[in-house]
Parts: C-alpha cells; sequence; structure tokens
C-alpha cells in the first residue's frame, strides 16, 4: 500500500478526561456511532488510555443488568465493573500510531488487537485523529478499481 497514516487518517475522534463519567464516554460515542473508540485525554490534550466499545459493553451490562451471564468475566472483574464510575476506571494502556507511520502499522494494531480503529497522535502524544478500517478499505478499493482501469 505504501501510504501514510496521515493520509487516510479521520480529524473525528471521541475524546473524554480520565473523571469523565462512564455514561459520558458512552454518550459521546452514540452521538457519533463513527468513531466508536474512546480516547481518554489529559488537559493536555495528550492520549492517556483508551476504552473500547466492549468495555463500554461490559459496563453497561454489570451496570443494567447487576452482574454478567457470560464465563469469562471473572468475580473480581464483575465487581470491579460494578464499582466503576469513571473512564480512568475502564479505560486501558494506550495504543496509537503517528501521522509519518506507515498504514501498515495501523493494520497489523488492528488486527492484533481487535480494533476498528487506531487513535493518531503527534510527536508530544497529543490526540489529532485516528485512522479506521473504513478508511484503509475505501481507498484500498478505489486503489484497486484504477489499477484495474
Amino acid at each position: 500500500m505504501d501510504k501514510r497514516v496521515k493520509e487516510l487518517m479521520i480529524q473525528k475522534c471521541v475524546r473524554v478526561r480520565r473523571n469523565d463519567q462512564i455514561y459520558e464516554a458512552a454518550n459521546r460515542v452514540a452521538e457519533d456511532p463513527e468513531t466508536l473508540l474512546t480516547c481518554v485525554v489529559d488537559d493536555s490534550d495528550r492520549l492517556i488510555g483508551i476504552i473500547t466499545p466492549k468495555e463500554l459493553l461490559k459496563a453497561a451490562e454489570v451496570c443494567d443488568y447487576g452482574g454478567t451471564k457470560y464465563p469469562f468475566f471473572s468475580g473480581r472483574e464483575a465487581l470491579h465493573l460494578l464499582t466503576s464510575k469513571y473512564a480512568e476506571d475502564i479505560m486501558s494502556e494506550p495504543v496509537s500510531v503517528k501521522p509519518d507511520d506507515d498504514v501498515q502499522k495501523a493494520i497489523d494494531l488492528m488486527l492484533h488487537k481487535g480494533f476498528y480503529e487506531v487513535p493518531v497522535v503527534d510527536k508530544e502524544g497529543k490526540l489529532i485523529g485516528e485512522i479506521n478500517y473504513i478508511g484503509i478499505i475505501s481507498h484500498s478499493i478505489w486503489q484497486c478499481n484504477l489499477e484495474r482501469k
């Protein structure tokens, strides 16, 4: 493909602060279903964590139904989710790419982590957008059609 992330990234992304309540993160994702990954940023807009749709869904299930029916949850994890209130409680370590990275790096992260999008950060770690599978696939299809002509 030999494309850079900056050529396919979008500047949209869902941002929350570490002490925003989980329901706020869920509301922001629901407002714009084009972006599903929630990026947790500090006061300088540096990426400090991510919340996947799976984490939001687990938190919603435990909140709405008081538990989970899936055996892969341990008692400790369910208890953690029951007591979780803020974004920082369910966020995981940040995963990101930089604008000048090859798109292949983003693809590798998506396939390895099971993500549909990856945050894009600048040299200082500030969140500037995301690259998602729809943009990558659309570009690939467009490129293949050009080559066939």
